[in-house]
């Protein structure tokens, strides 16, 4: 993304940030107080105590800083741990299916149990199975250290190559992805959790905190409260020994974004000894390496943690682990600096621009939206950058508070106004090391999703601290001065064509969004989370793009307010994950880099969708974007020479535009993707260089199964668990 890009998207549209290794658009506390032993009991409210306001107290008006702050009414999104269902029983629960081990000359195999019968299912339900195998997979083979990623193979790996030869390390060539690994590892957490408050053992309890304390480590290594790592890895020199046990990149000299790990942080982290002594070559000797971390964390990679963090926090049963959850979560948010952009009223040239610019059709208003054109100010809070730079001078302490003051204003009635924000925009999606560097912004005041994070993250903090500075931010700054309620039913008010637009944009919000409305089911803000939810996500943007994701979260928070869109919601998210599997002509298969021709794709479209073509304007919005104060903003190229491909749209000029899908393609006829819900559910066709190459976590079938098995919406497979099995004799 081009600075002028930033300066335009970032600051007068409202925020922008890198997603993964491209760009998405889209944040010292007091341990929590022991809540009770999660496994014997239901789970506390969780609102602090004396926290209570008149029940008349309103939560969308300014709140005095001399009154009452009004009640917030929060409980944890798992009203209870569930009960084990081997608890006293003669077998015990394990965590890999189809593992196997010894134990005193007895091969024992990890095989699907029903409690409930007090024997093994022969033929467990295919669904189940299938999720099983996925989550095998993903724990054998797709996390390294805790860590999550994309498996890279050295040549075609067909559908039907069985595990034994595509997990061999002789077909390992490398990792994909690692610069998504901390929104992936957390969506890895968020499935462990939903797999352990479904199954309850044991074995799944000890695999959810396991994956926890990796997740933890992507903050430890950096060395600074509440600041996430991308990835962690060992840097080796060109030609050394790779791993397909750890992440390892191999360069003479470490990439801009990449940053030393502390010893001392190395140990604190307690990496695994490669780390510290390196990889053992062709020869079998050791070959030395660095420990780094990769930063620039976007918000993407933060909403990992902010959604799977307060999800597990009441089931653990470590203290350590649940004082750390509340120190990295509550430090991220205060160390966001502020920033303003004051009398904007008096600016015409900046409100004319703005006008013009959502005059362009791309401004999606409800009755009774706030009018962004009347604010006298816009509000950003940012997250400074860590590199190689600035890494001896940074600030490493966690901050006291919530910033209410400004690092910067830029005073739109200045002559220097647009250099001012022009200064400030170089420091915007730069990844090179200047020592001013921001990774990202929250732009609460003009930009939907932005304040959907904010109050997410402000309500979060306070319930886990019962620190009133966080309500008081809640009420008194986000809804009282910034409006962040009303902003927050604007977050699809600007949205740019299915034929550009970056769909991991509404994956980034959705997620916290859904986990706050979990916890305000009791609270006044609940009804607003819901509505947003519905008028923005479903009715604006995914109502027909059958992510089997927001599928089930739209269906567990919006049931009682508009049943019968939950239930078509929860209907298609189960279609979606029963068609899910390998992509390779194998269901019960990992996803991968298939070849899938273009003509194949379009004869096999569902009955009622067709190819569609975008529009004159469509394809204006894409390539030539808007000008704003002579700034022309991002635009993408999505025009080419015609040459008859299958599916192709003649445009006015004689140019030509690959068609897309009319509505969302089922799970099994969609292009491979590292999680395909934060993908295009519209293109068709691929052509990858090498067939079957690259491999897919696999978390996007995982994380939703196992929300729908929670939530009722799958019933198959109920009450059935994972134990190690007899299987004969060993040695």
């Amino acid at each position: 993304m081009s600075r002028r890009t930033v300066l335009a998207a970032a600051l007068l549209l409202g925020g922008c940030d890198n997603g993964g290794d491209g760009a998405a658009t889209a944040a010292d506390a007091t341990p929590a107080a022991d809540q009770g032993a999660p496994g014997d009991a239901a789970l506390p409210d969780a609102t602090p105590p004396d926290a209570a306001a008149p029940p008349d107290a309103g939560a969308d008006a300014a709140v005095p800083d001399a009154a009452p702050l009004p009640a917030l009414t929060l409980r944890p999104t798992f009203a209870a741990a569930p009960a084990d269902p081997l608890a006293g029983a003669d077998v015990e629960s394990c965590p890999v299916y189809d593992d196997t081990r010894c134990v005193e000359g007895r091969r024992q195999r990890c095989a699907v149990y029903d409690p409930g019968a007090g024997a093994f299912a022969d033929a467990p339900d295919p669904l189940l199975r299938r999720v099983l195998l996925y989550d095998r997979w993903y724990d054998r083979y797709h996390s390294p250290d805790g860590q999550t990623g994309e498996r890279v193979f050295n040549g075609p790996t067909p559908g039907d190559m069985p595990e034994v030869a595509w997990a061999s390390p002789a077909h390992f060539a490398g990792w994909a992805g690692e610069g998504d690994s901390a929104i992936w590892t957390g969506v890895a957490l968020t499935a462990d959790a939903f797999r352990y408050m479904v199954t309850g053992t044991e074995a799944d309890r000890r695999r959810m905190e396991d994956k926890t304390r990796a997740l933890l480590t992507k903050f430890e290594v950096t060395g600074i409260p509440g600041y996430l790592a991308r990835h962690h890895f060992l840097l080796m020199p060109p030609g050394g020994p790779t791993s397909d046990e750890h992440f390892v990149t191999h360069a003479d000299a470490p990439g801009s974004r990449h940053v030393p790990i502390a010893p001392a942080d190395l140990e604190r982290a307690g990496l695994p000894a490669a780390y510290r002594e390196g990889l053992r070559g062709a020869d079998g000797q050791l070959v030395p390496g660095v420990a780094m971390w990769n930063g620039h964390p976007s918000i993407d990679q933060y909403t990992g943690p902010w959604v799977a963090f307060p999800l597990v926090y009441p089931l653990l049963r470590d203290e350590g682990d649940r004082a750390r959850i509340v120190h990295h979560l509550t430090c991220y948010l205060k160390r966001l600096r502020r920033v303003e952009i004051v009398n904007l009223q008096e600016n015409p040239d900046l409100l004319g621009a703005l006008t013009s610019f959502f005059g362009e059709g791309m401004l999606r208003r409800d009755p009774g939206d706030i009018d962004l054109f009347a604010l006298e100010k816009i509000v950003a809070y940012y997250h400074e950058n860590v590199n190689r730079a600035n890494a001896d001078d940074f600030d490493r302490t966690c901050p006291d508070t919530v910033a209410l003051e400004p690092t910067l204003v830029i005073d739109a009635a200045s002559p220097t106004w647009l250099a001012d924000i022009a200064k400030f925009a170089l420091r915007l999606g730069e990844e090179g090391m200047r020592p001013d560097n921001i990774d990202h912004i929250y732009v609460p005041s003009i930009r939907g999703g932005d304040a959907s994070h904010m109050i997410h993250m402000a309500a979060v903090a306070w319930w886990l601290t019962g620190d009133e500075q966080y309500r008081a931010f809640l009420f008194r700054e986000l809804i009282g001065n910034l409006r962040a309620d009303e902003v927050m039913l604007t977050m699809q008010a600007f949205r740019s064509p299915d034929f550009c637009f970056k769909f991991y944009g509404d994956h980034i919000t959705y997620g916290t969004h859904w986990q706050l409305a979990t916890m305000l089911r009791d609270d006044p803000l609940f009804a607003l989370a819901v509505r947003a939810y519905h008028e923005e996500m479903w009715e604006k943007a995914l109502f027909n793009h059958l992510s089997a994701k927001f599928g089930v979260m739209y269906a567990s928070i919006a049931g009682e307010a508009h049943p019968d869109v939950a239930a078509q919601a929860a209907a298609e998210a189960v279609a979606q994950l029963r068609a899910f599997g390998g992509n390779g002509g194998v269901q019960d298969a990992p996803r991968r880099t298939h070849v899938r021709d273009r003509q194949a794709a379009i004869d096999a479209l569902p009955e009622g969708v067709s190819v569609r073509c975008p529009t004159e304007q469509e394809r204006t919005t894409c390539e030539q974007g808007v000008r704003l104060f002579g700034i022309q903003l991002e635009s993408a190229t999505i025009t080419r020479d015609c040459d008859g491909r299958p599916g192709e749209c003649a445009m006015a000029d004689g140019r030509c535009v690959d068609g897309i899908a009319s509505s969302g393609l089922p799970a099994d006829q969609r292009r491979y993707a590292d999680f395909l819900w934060q993908r295009s559910p519209f293109d068709l066709g691929e052509s990858p260089a090498v067939d079957g190459q690259k491999q897919s976590p696999g978390r996007d079938l995982s994380e939703p199964y196992w929300m729908a098995r929670f939530y009722g919406f799958v019933e198959e497979g109920r009450g059935h668990v994972l134990a190690w099995r007899d299987d004969g004799a060993c040695e």
